[in-house]
């Protein structure tokens, strides 16, 4: 089911294009038409933003903000809802069949949390799996970033294996991670079981943050 042939207006960018793809992900860049992409980022700041410690490696990962935290069906849409959110999902609509999920939008739910990563953080790798997820994406939303920077995400185009969460494993993937850099107005949506991480923000970024709408692609149960 494409969601963008459903809706009276799509939010999307006509001028949107995919960067790239994999087996696994794909990166979407100018997701928003530029006024409505400065809005968006306009609203991130006025986010009440909360400092948490990282669930994967809360030692070594340090802190993250984060604000913000709601559920909507995938194939509902409130054309009140933000044009990021309604984007999103005409995205993710599009890209059902790399998510495995061709024809099951009525049955998949999304979430939506704002995250910002100061300069020295990070996010270990993981696989989201669990949960009932089937996918999650990634879209940033600050308005400048330098690639010395850091923040970039990385995946490893394979499903995750047994030992996955063994770093010293995954050294020996026979798939070398693709690296998405964190260009602003550029969405990611990547298959759960997919290993990646978040690079360590350097501290050249100073008081920057690393901005990000971030959300899970959910099955629904009975």
């Amino acid at each position: 089911m494409n969601l963008a042939t459903v809706l009276a207006a799509t939010a999307t960018n006509p001028d949107a294009r995919v960067h790239s793809r994999g087996d696994r992900y794909v990166v979407i860049d100018d997701l928003l038409p530029d006024a409505d992409f400065e809005a968006t980022a306009d609203a991130f700041t006025r986010i009440r933003l909360k400092p948490v410690l990282s669930t994967i490696d809360p030692m070594y990962d340090g802190f993250a903000y984060r604000g913000g935290e709601d559920k909507q069906r995938l194939a509902h849409t409130d054309d009140e809802a933000p044009r990021w959110q309604r984007a999103v999902k005409e995205q993710i609509g599009v890209h059902l069949g790399l998510l495995a999920a061709p024809g099951r939008a009525e049955n998949l739910s999304l979430t939506f949390s704002a995250w910002g990563y100061p300069a020295g953080s990070r996010l270990s790798w993981h696989n989201d799996a669990g949960a009932g997820r089937i996918g999650a994406y990634v879209y940033f939303t600050h308005r400048t970033w330098d690639t010395d920077w850091g923040g970039g995400l990385a995946l490893i185009d394979e499903e995750s294996r047994a030992d996955a969460a063994d770093g010293a494993a995954l050294v020996h993937s026979a798939t070398h991670p693709a690296l998405v850099l964190p260009r602003p107005n550029r969405l990611i949506v990547f298959r759960a079981h997919t290993m990646h991480a978040v690079q360590r923000v350097d501290a050249t970024a100073g008081d920057r943050l690393r901005r990000t709408y971030t959300g899970f692609i959910t099955e629904d149960t009975p």
